[in-house]
């Protein structure tokens, strides 16, 4: 009975959680090193990267990334400039923190984005600047 219980219970997280085409090792570090469990509640997808080593690129569920890097010891996770090897367990933990502000830092607004055009009549009121000052003829 307690295998039944068991089985059950991990046919429906199986069956909640969004399959990924990853490699296993890579899923197994984002949901047990990087504590990214489930990661339908944290990454939109994955994507494999053309780069010596290889990589895979992941996509969280607000736009923002990071990479994971295949190094011939450990895992390399890089965001942005920063660096860290999951085996290194001081790095790791810095990871995590640094992955936690990807996710929960408030996105900025780029100058283009509708609201920005839409929303104030500044941009619209503000004059055009002045067109070059033609050459004299000789």
């Amino acid at each position: 009975m307690k295998n039944l219980k068991q089985y059950i219970k991990e046919e429906i997280i199986r069956l909640q959680e969004k399959e990924y085409k990853a490699p296993p090792e890579l899923l197994d570090v984002l949901k047990n090193k990087l504590k990214m469990d489930p990661l339908n509640r944290f990454i939109d997808k994955f994507k494999a990267v053309n780069t010596i080593p290889p990589s895979y690129r992941v996509f969280l569920l607000n736009g923002e990334f990071f990479d994971v890097y295949y190094e011939s010891f450990s895992l390399l996770i890089k965001i942005g400039s920063k660096e860290y090897f999951v085996g290194d367990l001081d790095e790791r933990n810095y990871a995590i923190k640094h992955i936690n502000k990807l996710l929960t830092d408030p996105l900025l607004k780029s100058v283009g984005d509708k609201e920005t055009e839409t929303t104030g009549d500044t941009a619209a009121s503000t004059p055009a600047s002045p067109p070059p000052p033609e050459e004299p003829e000789v």
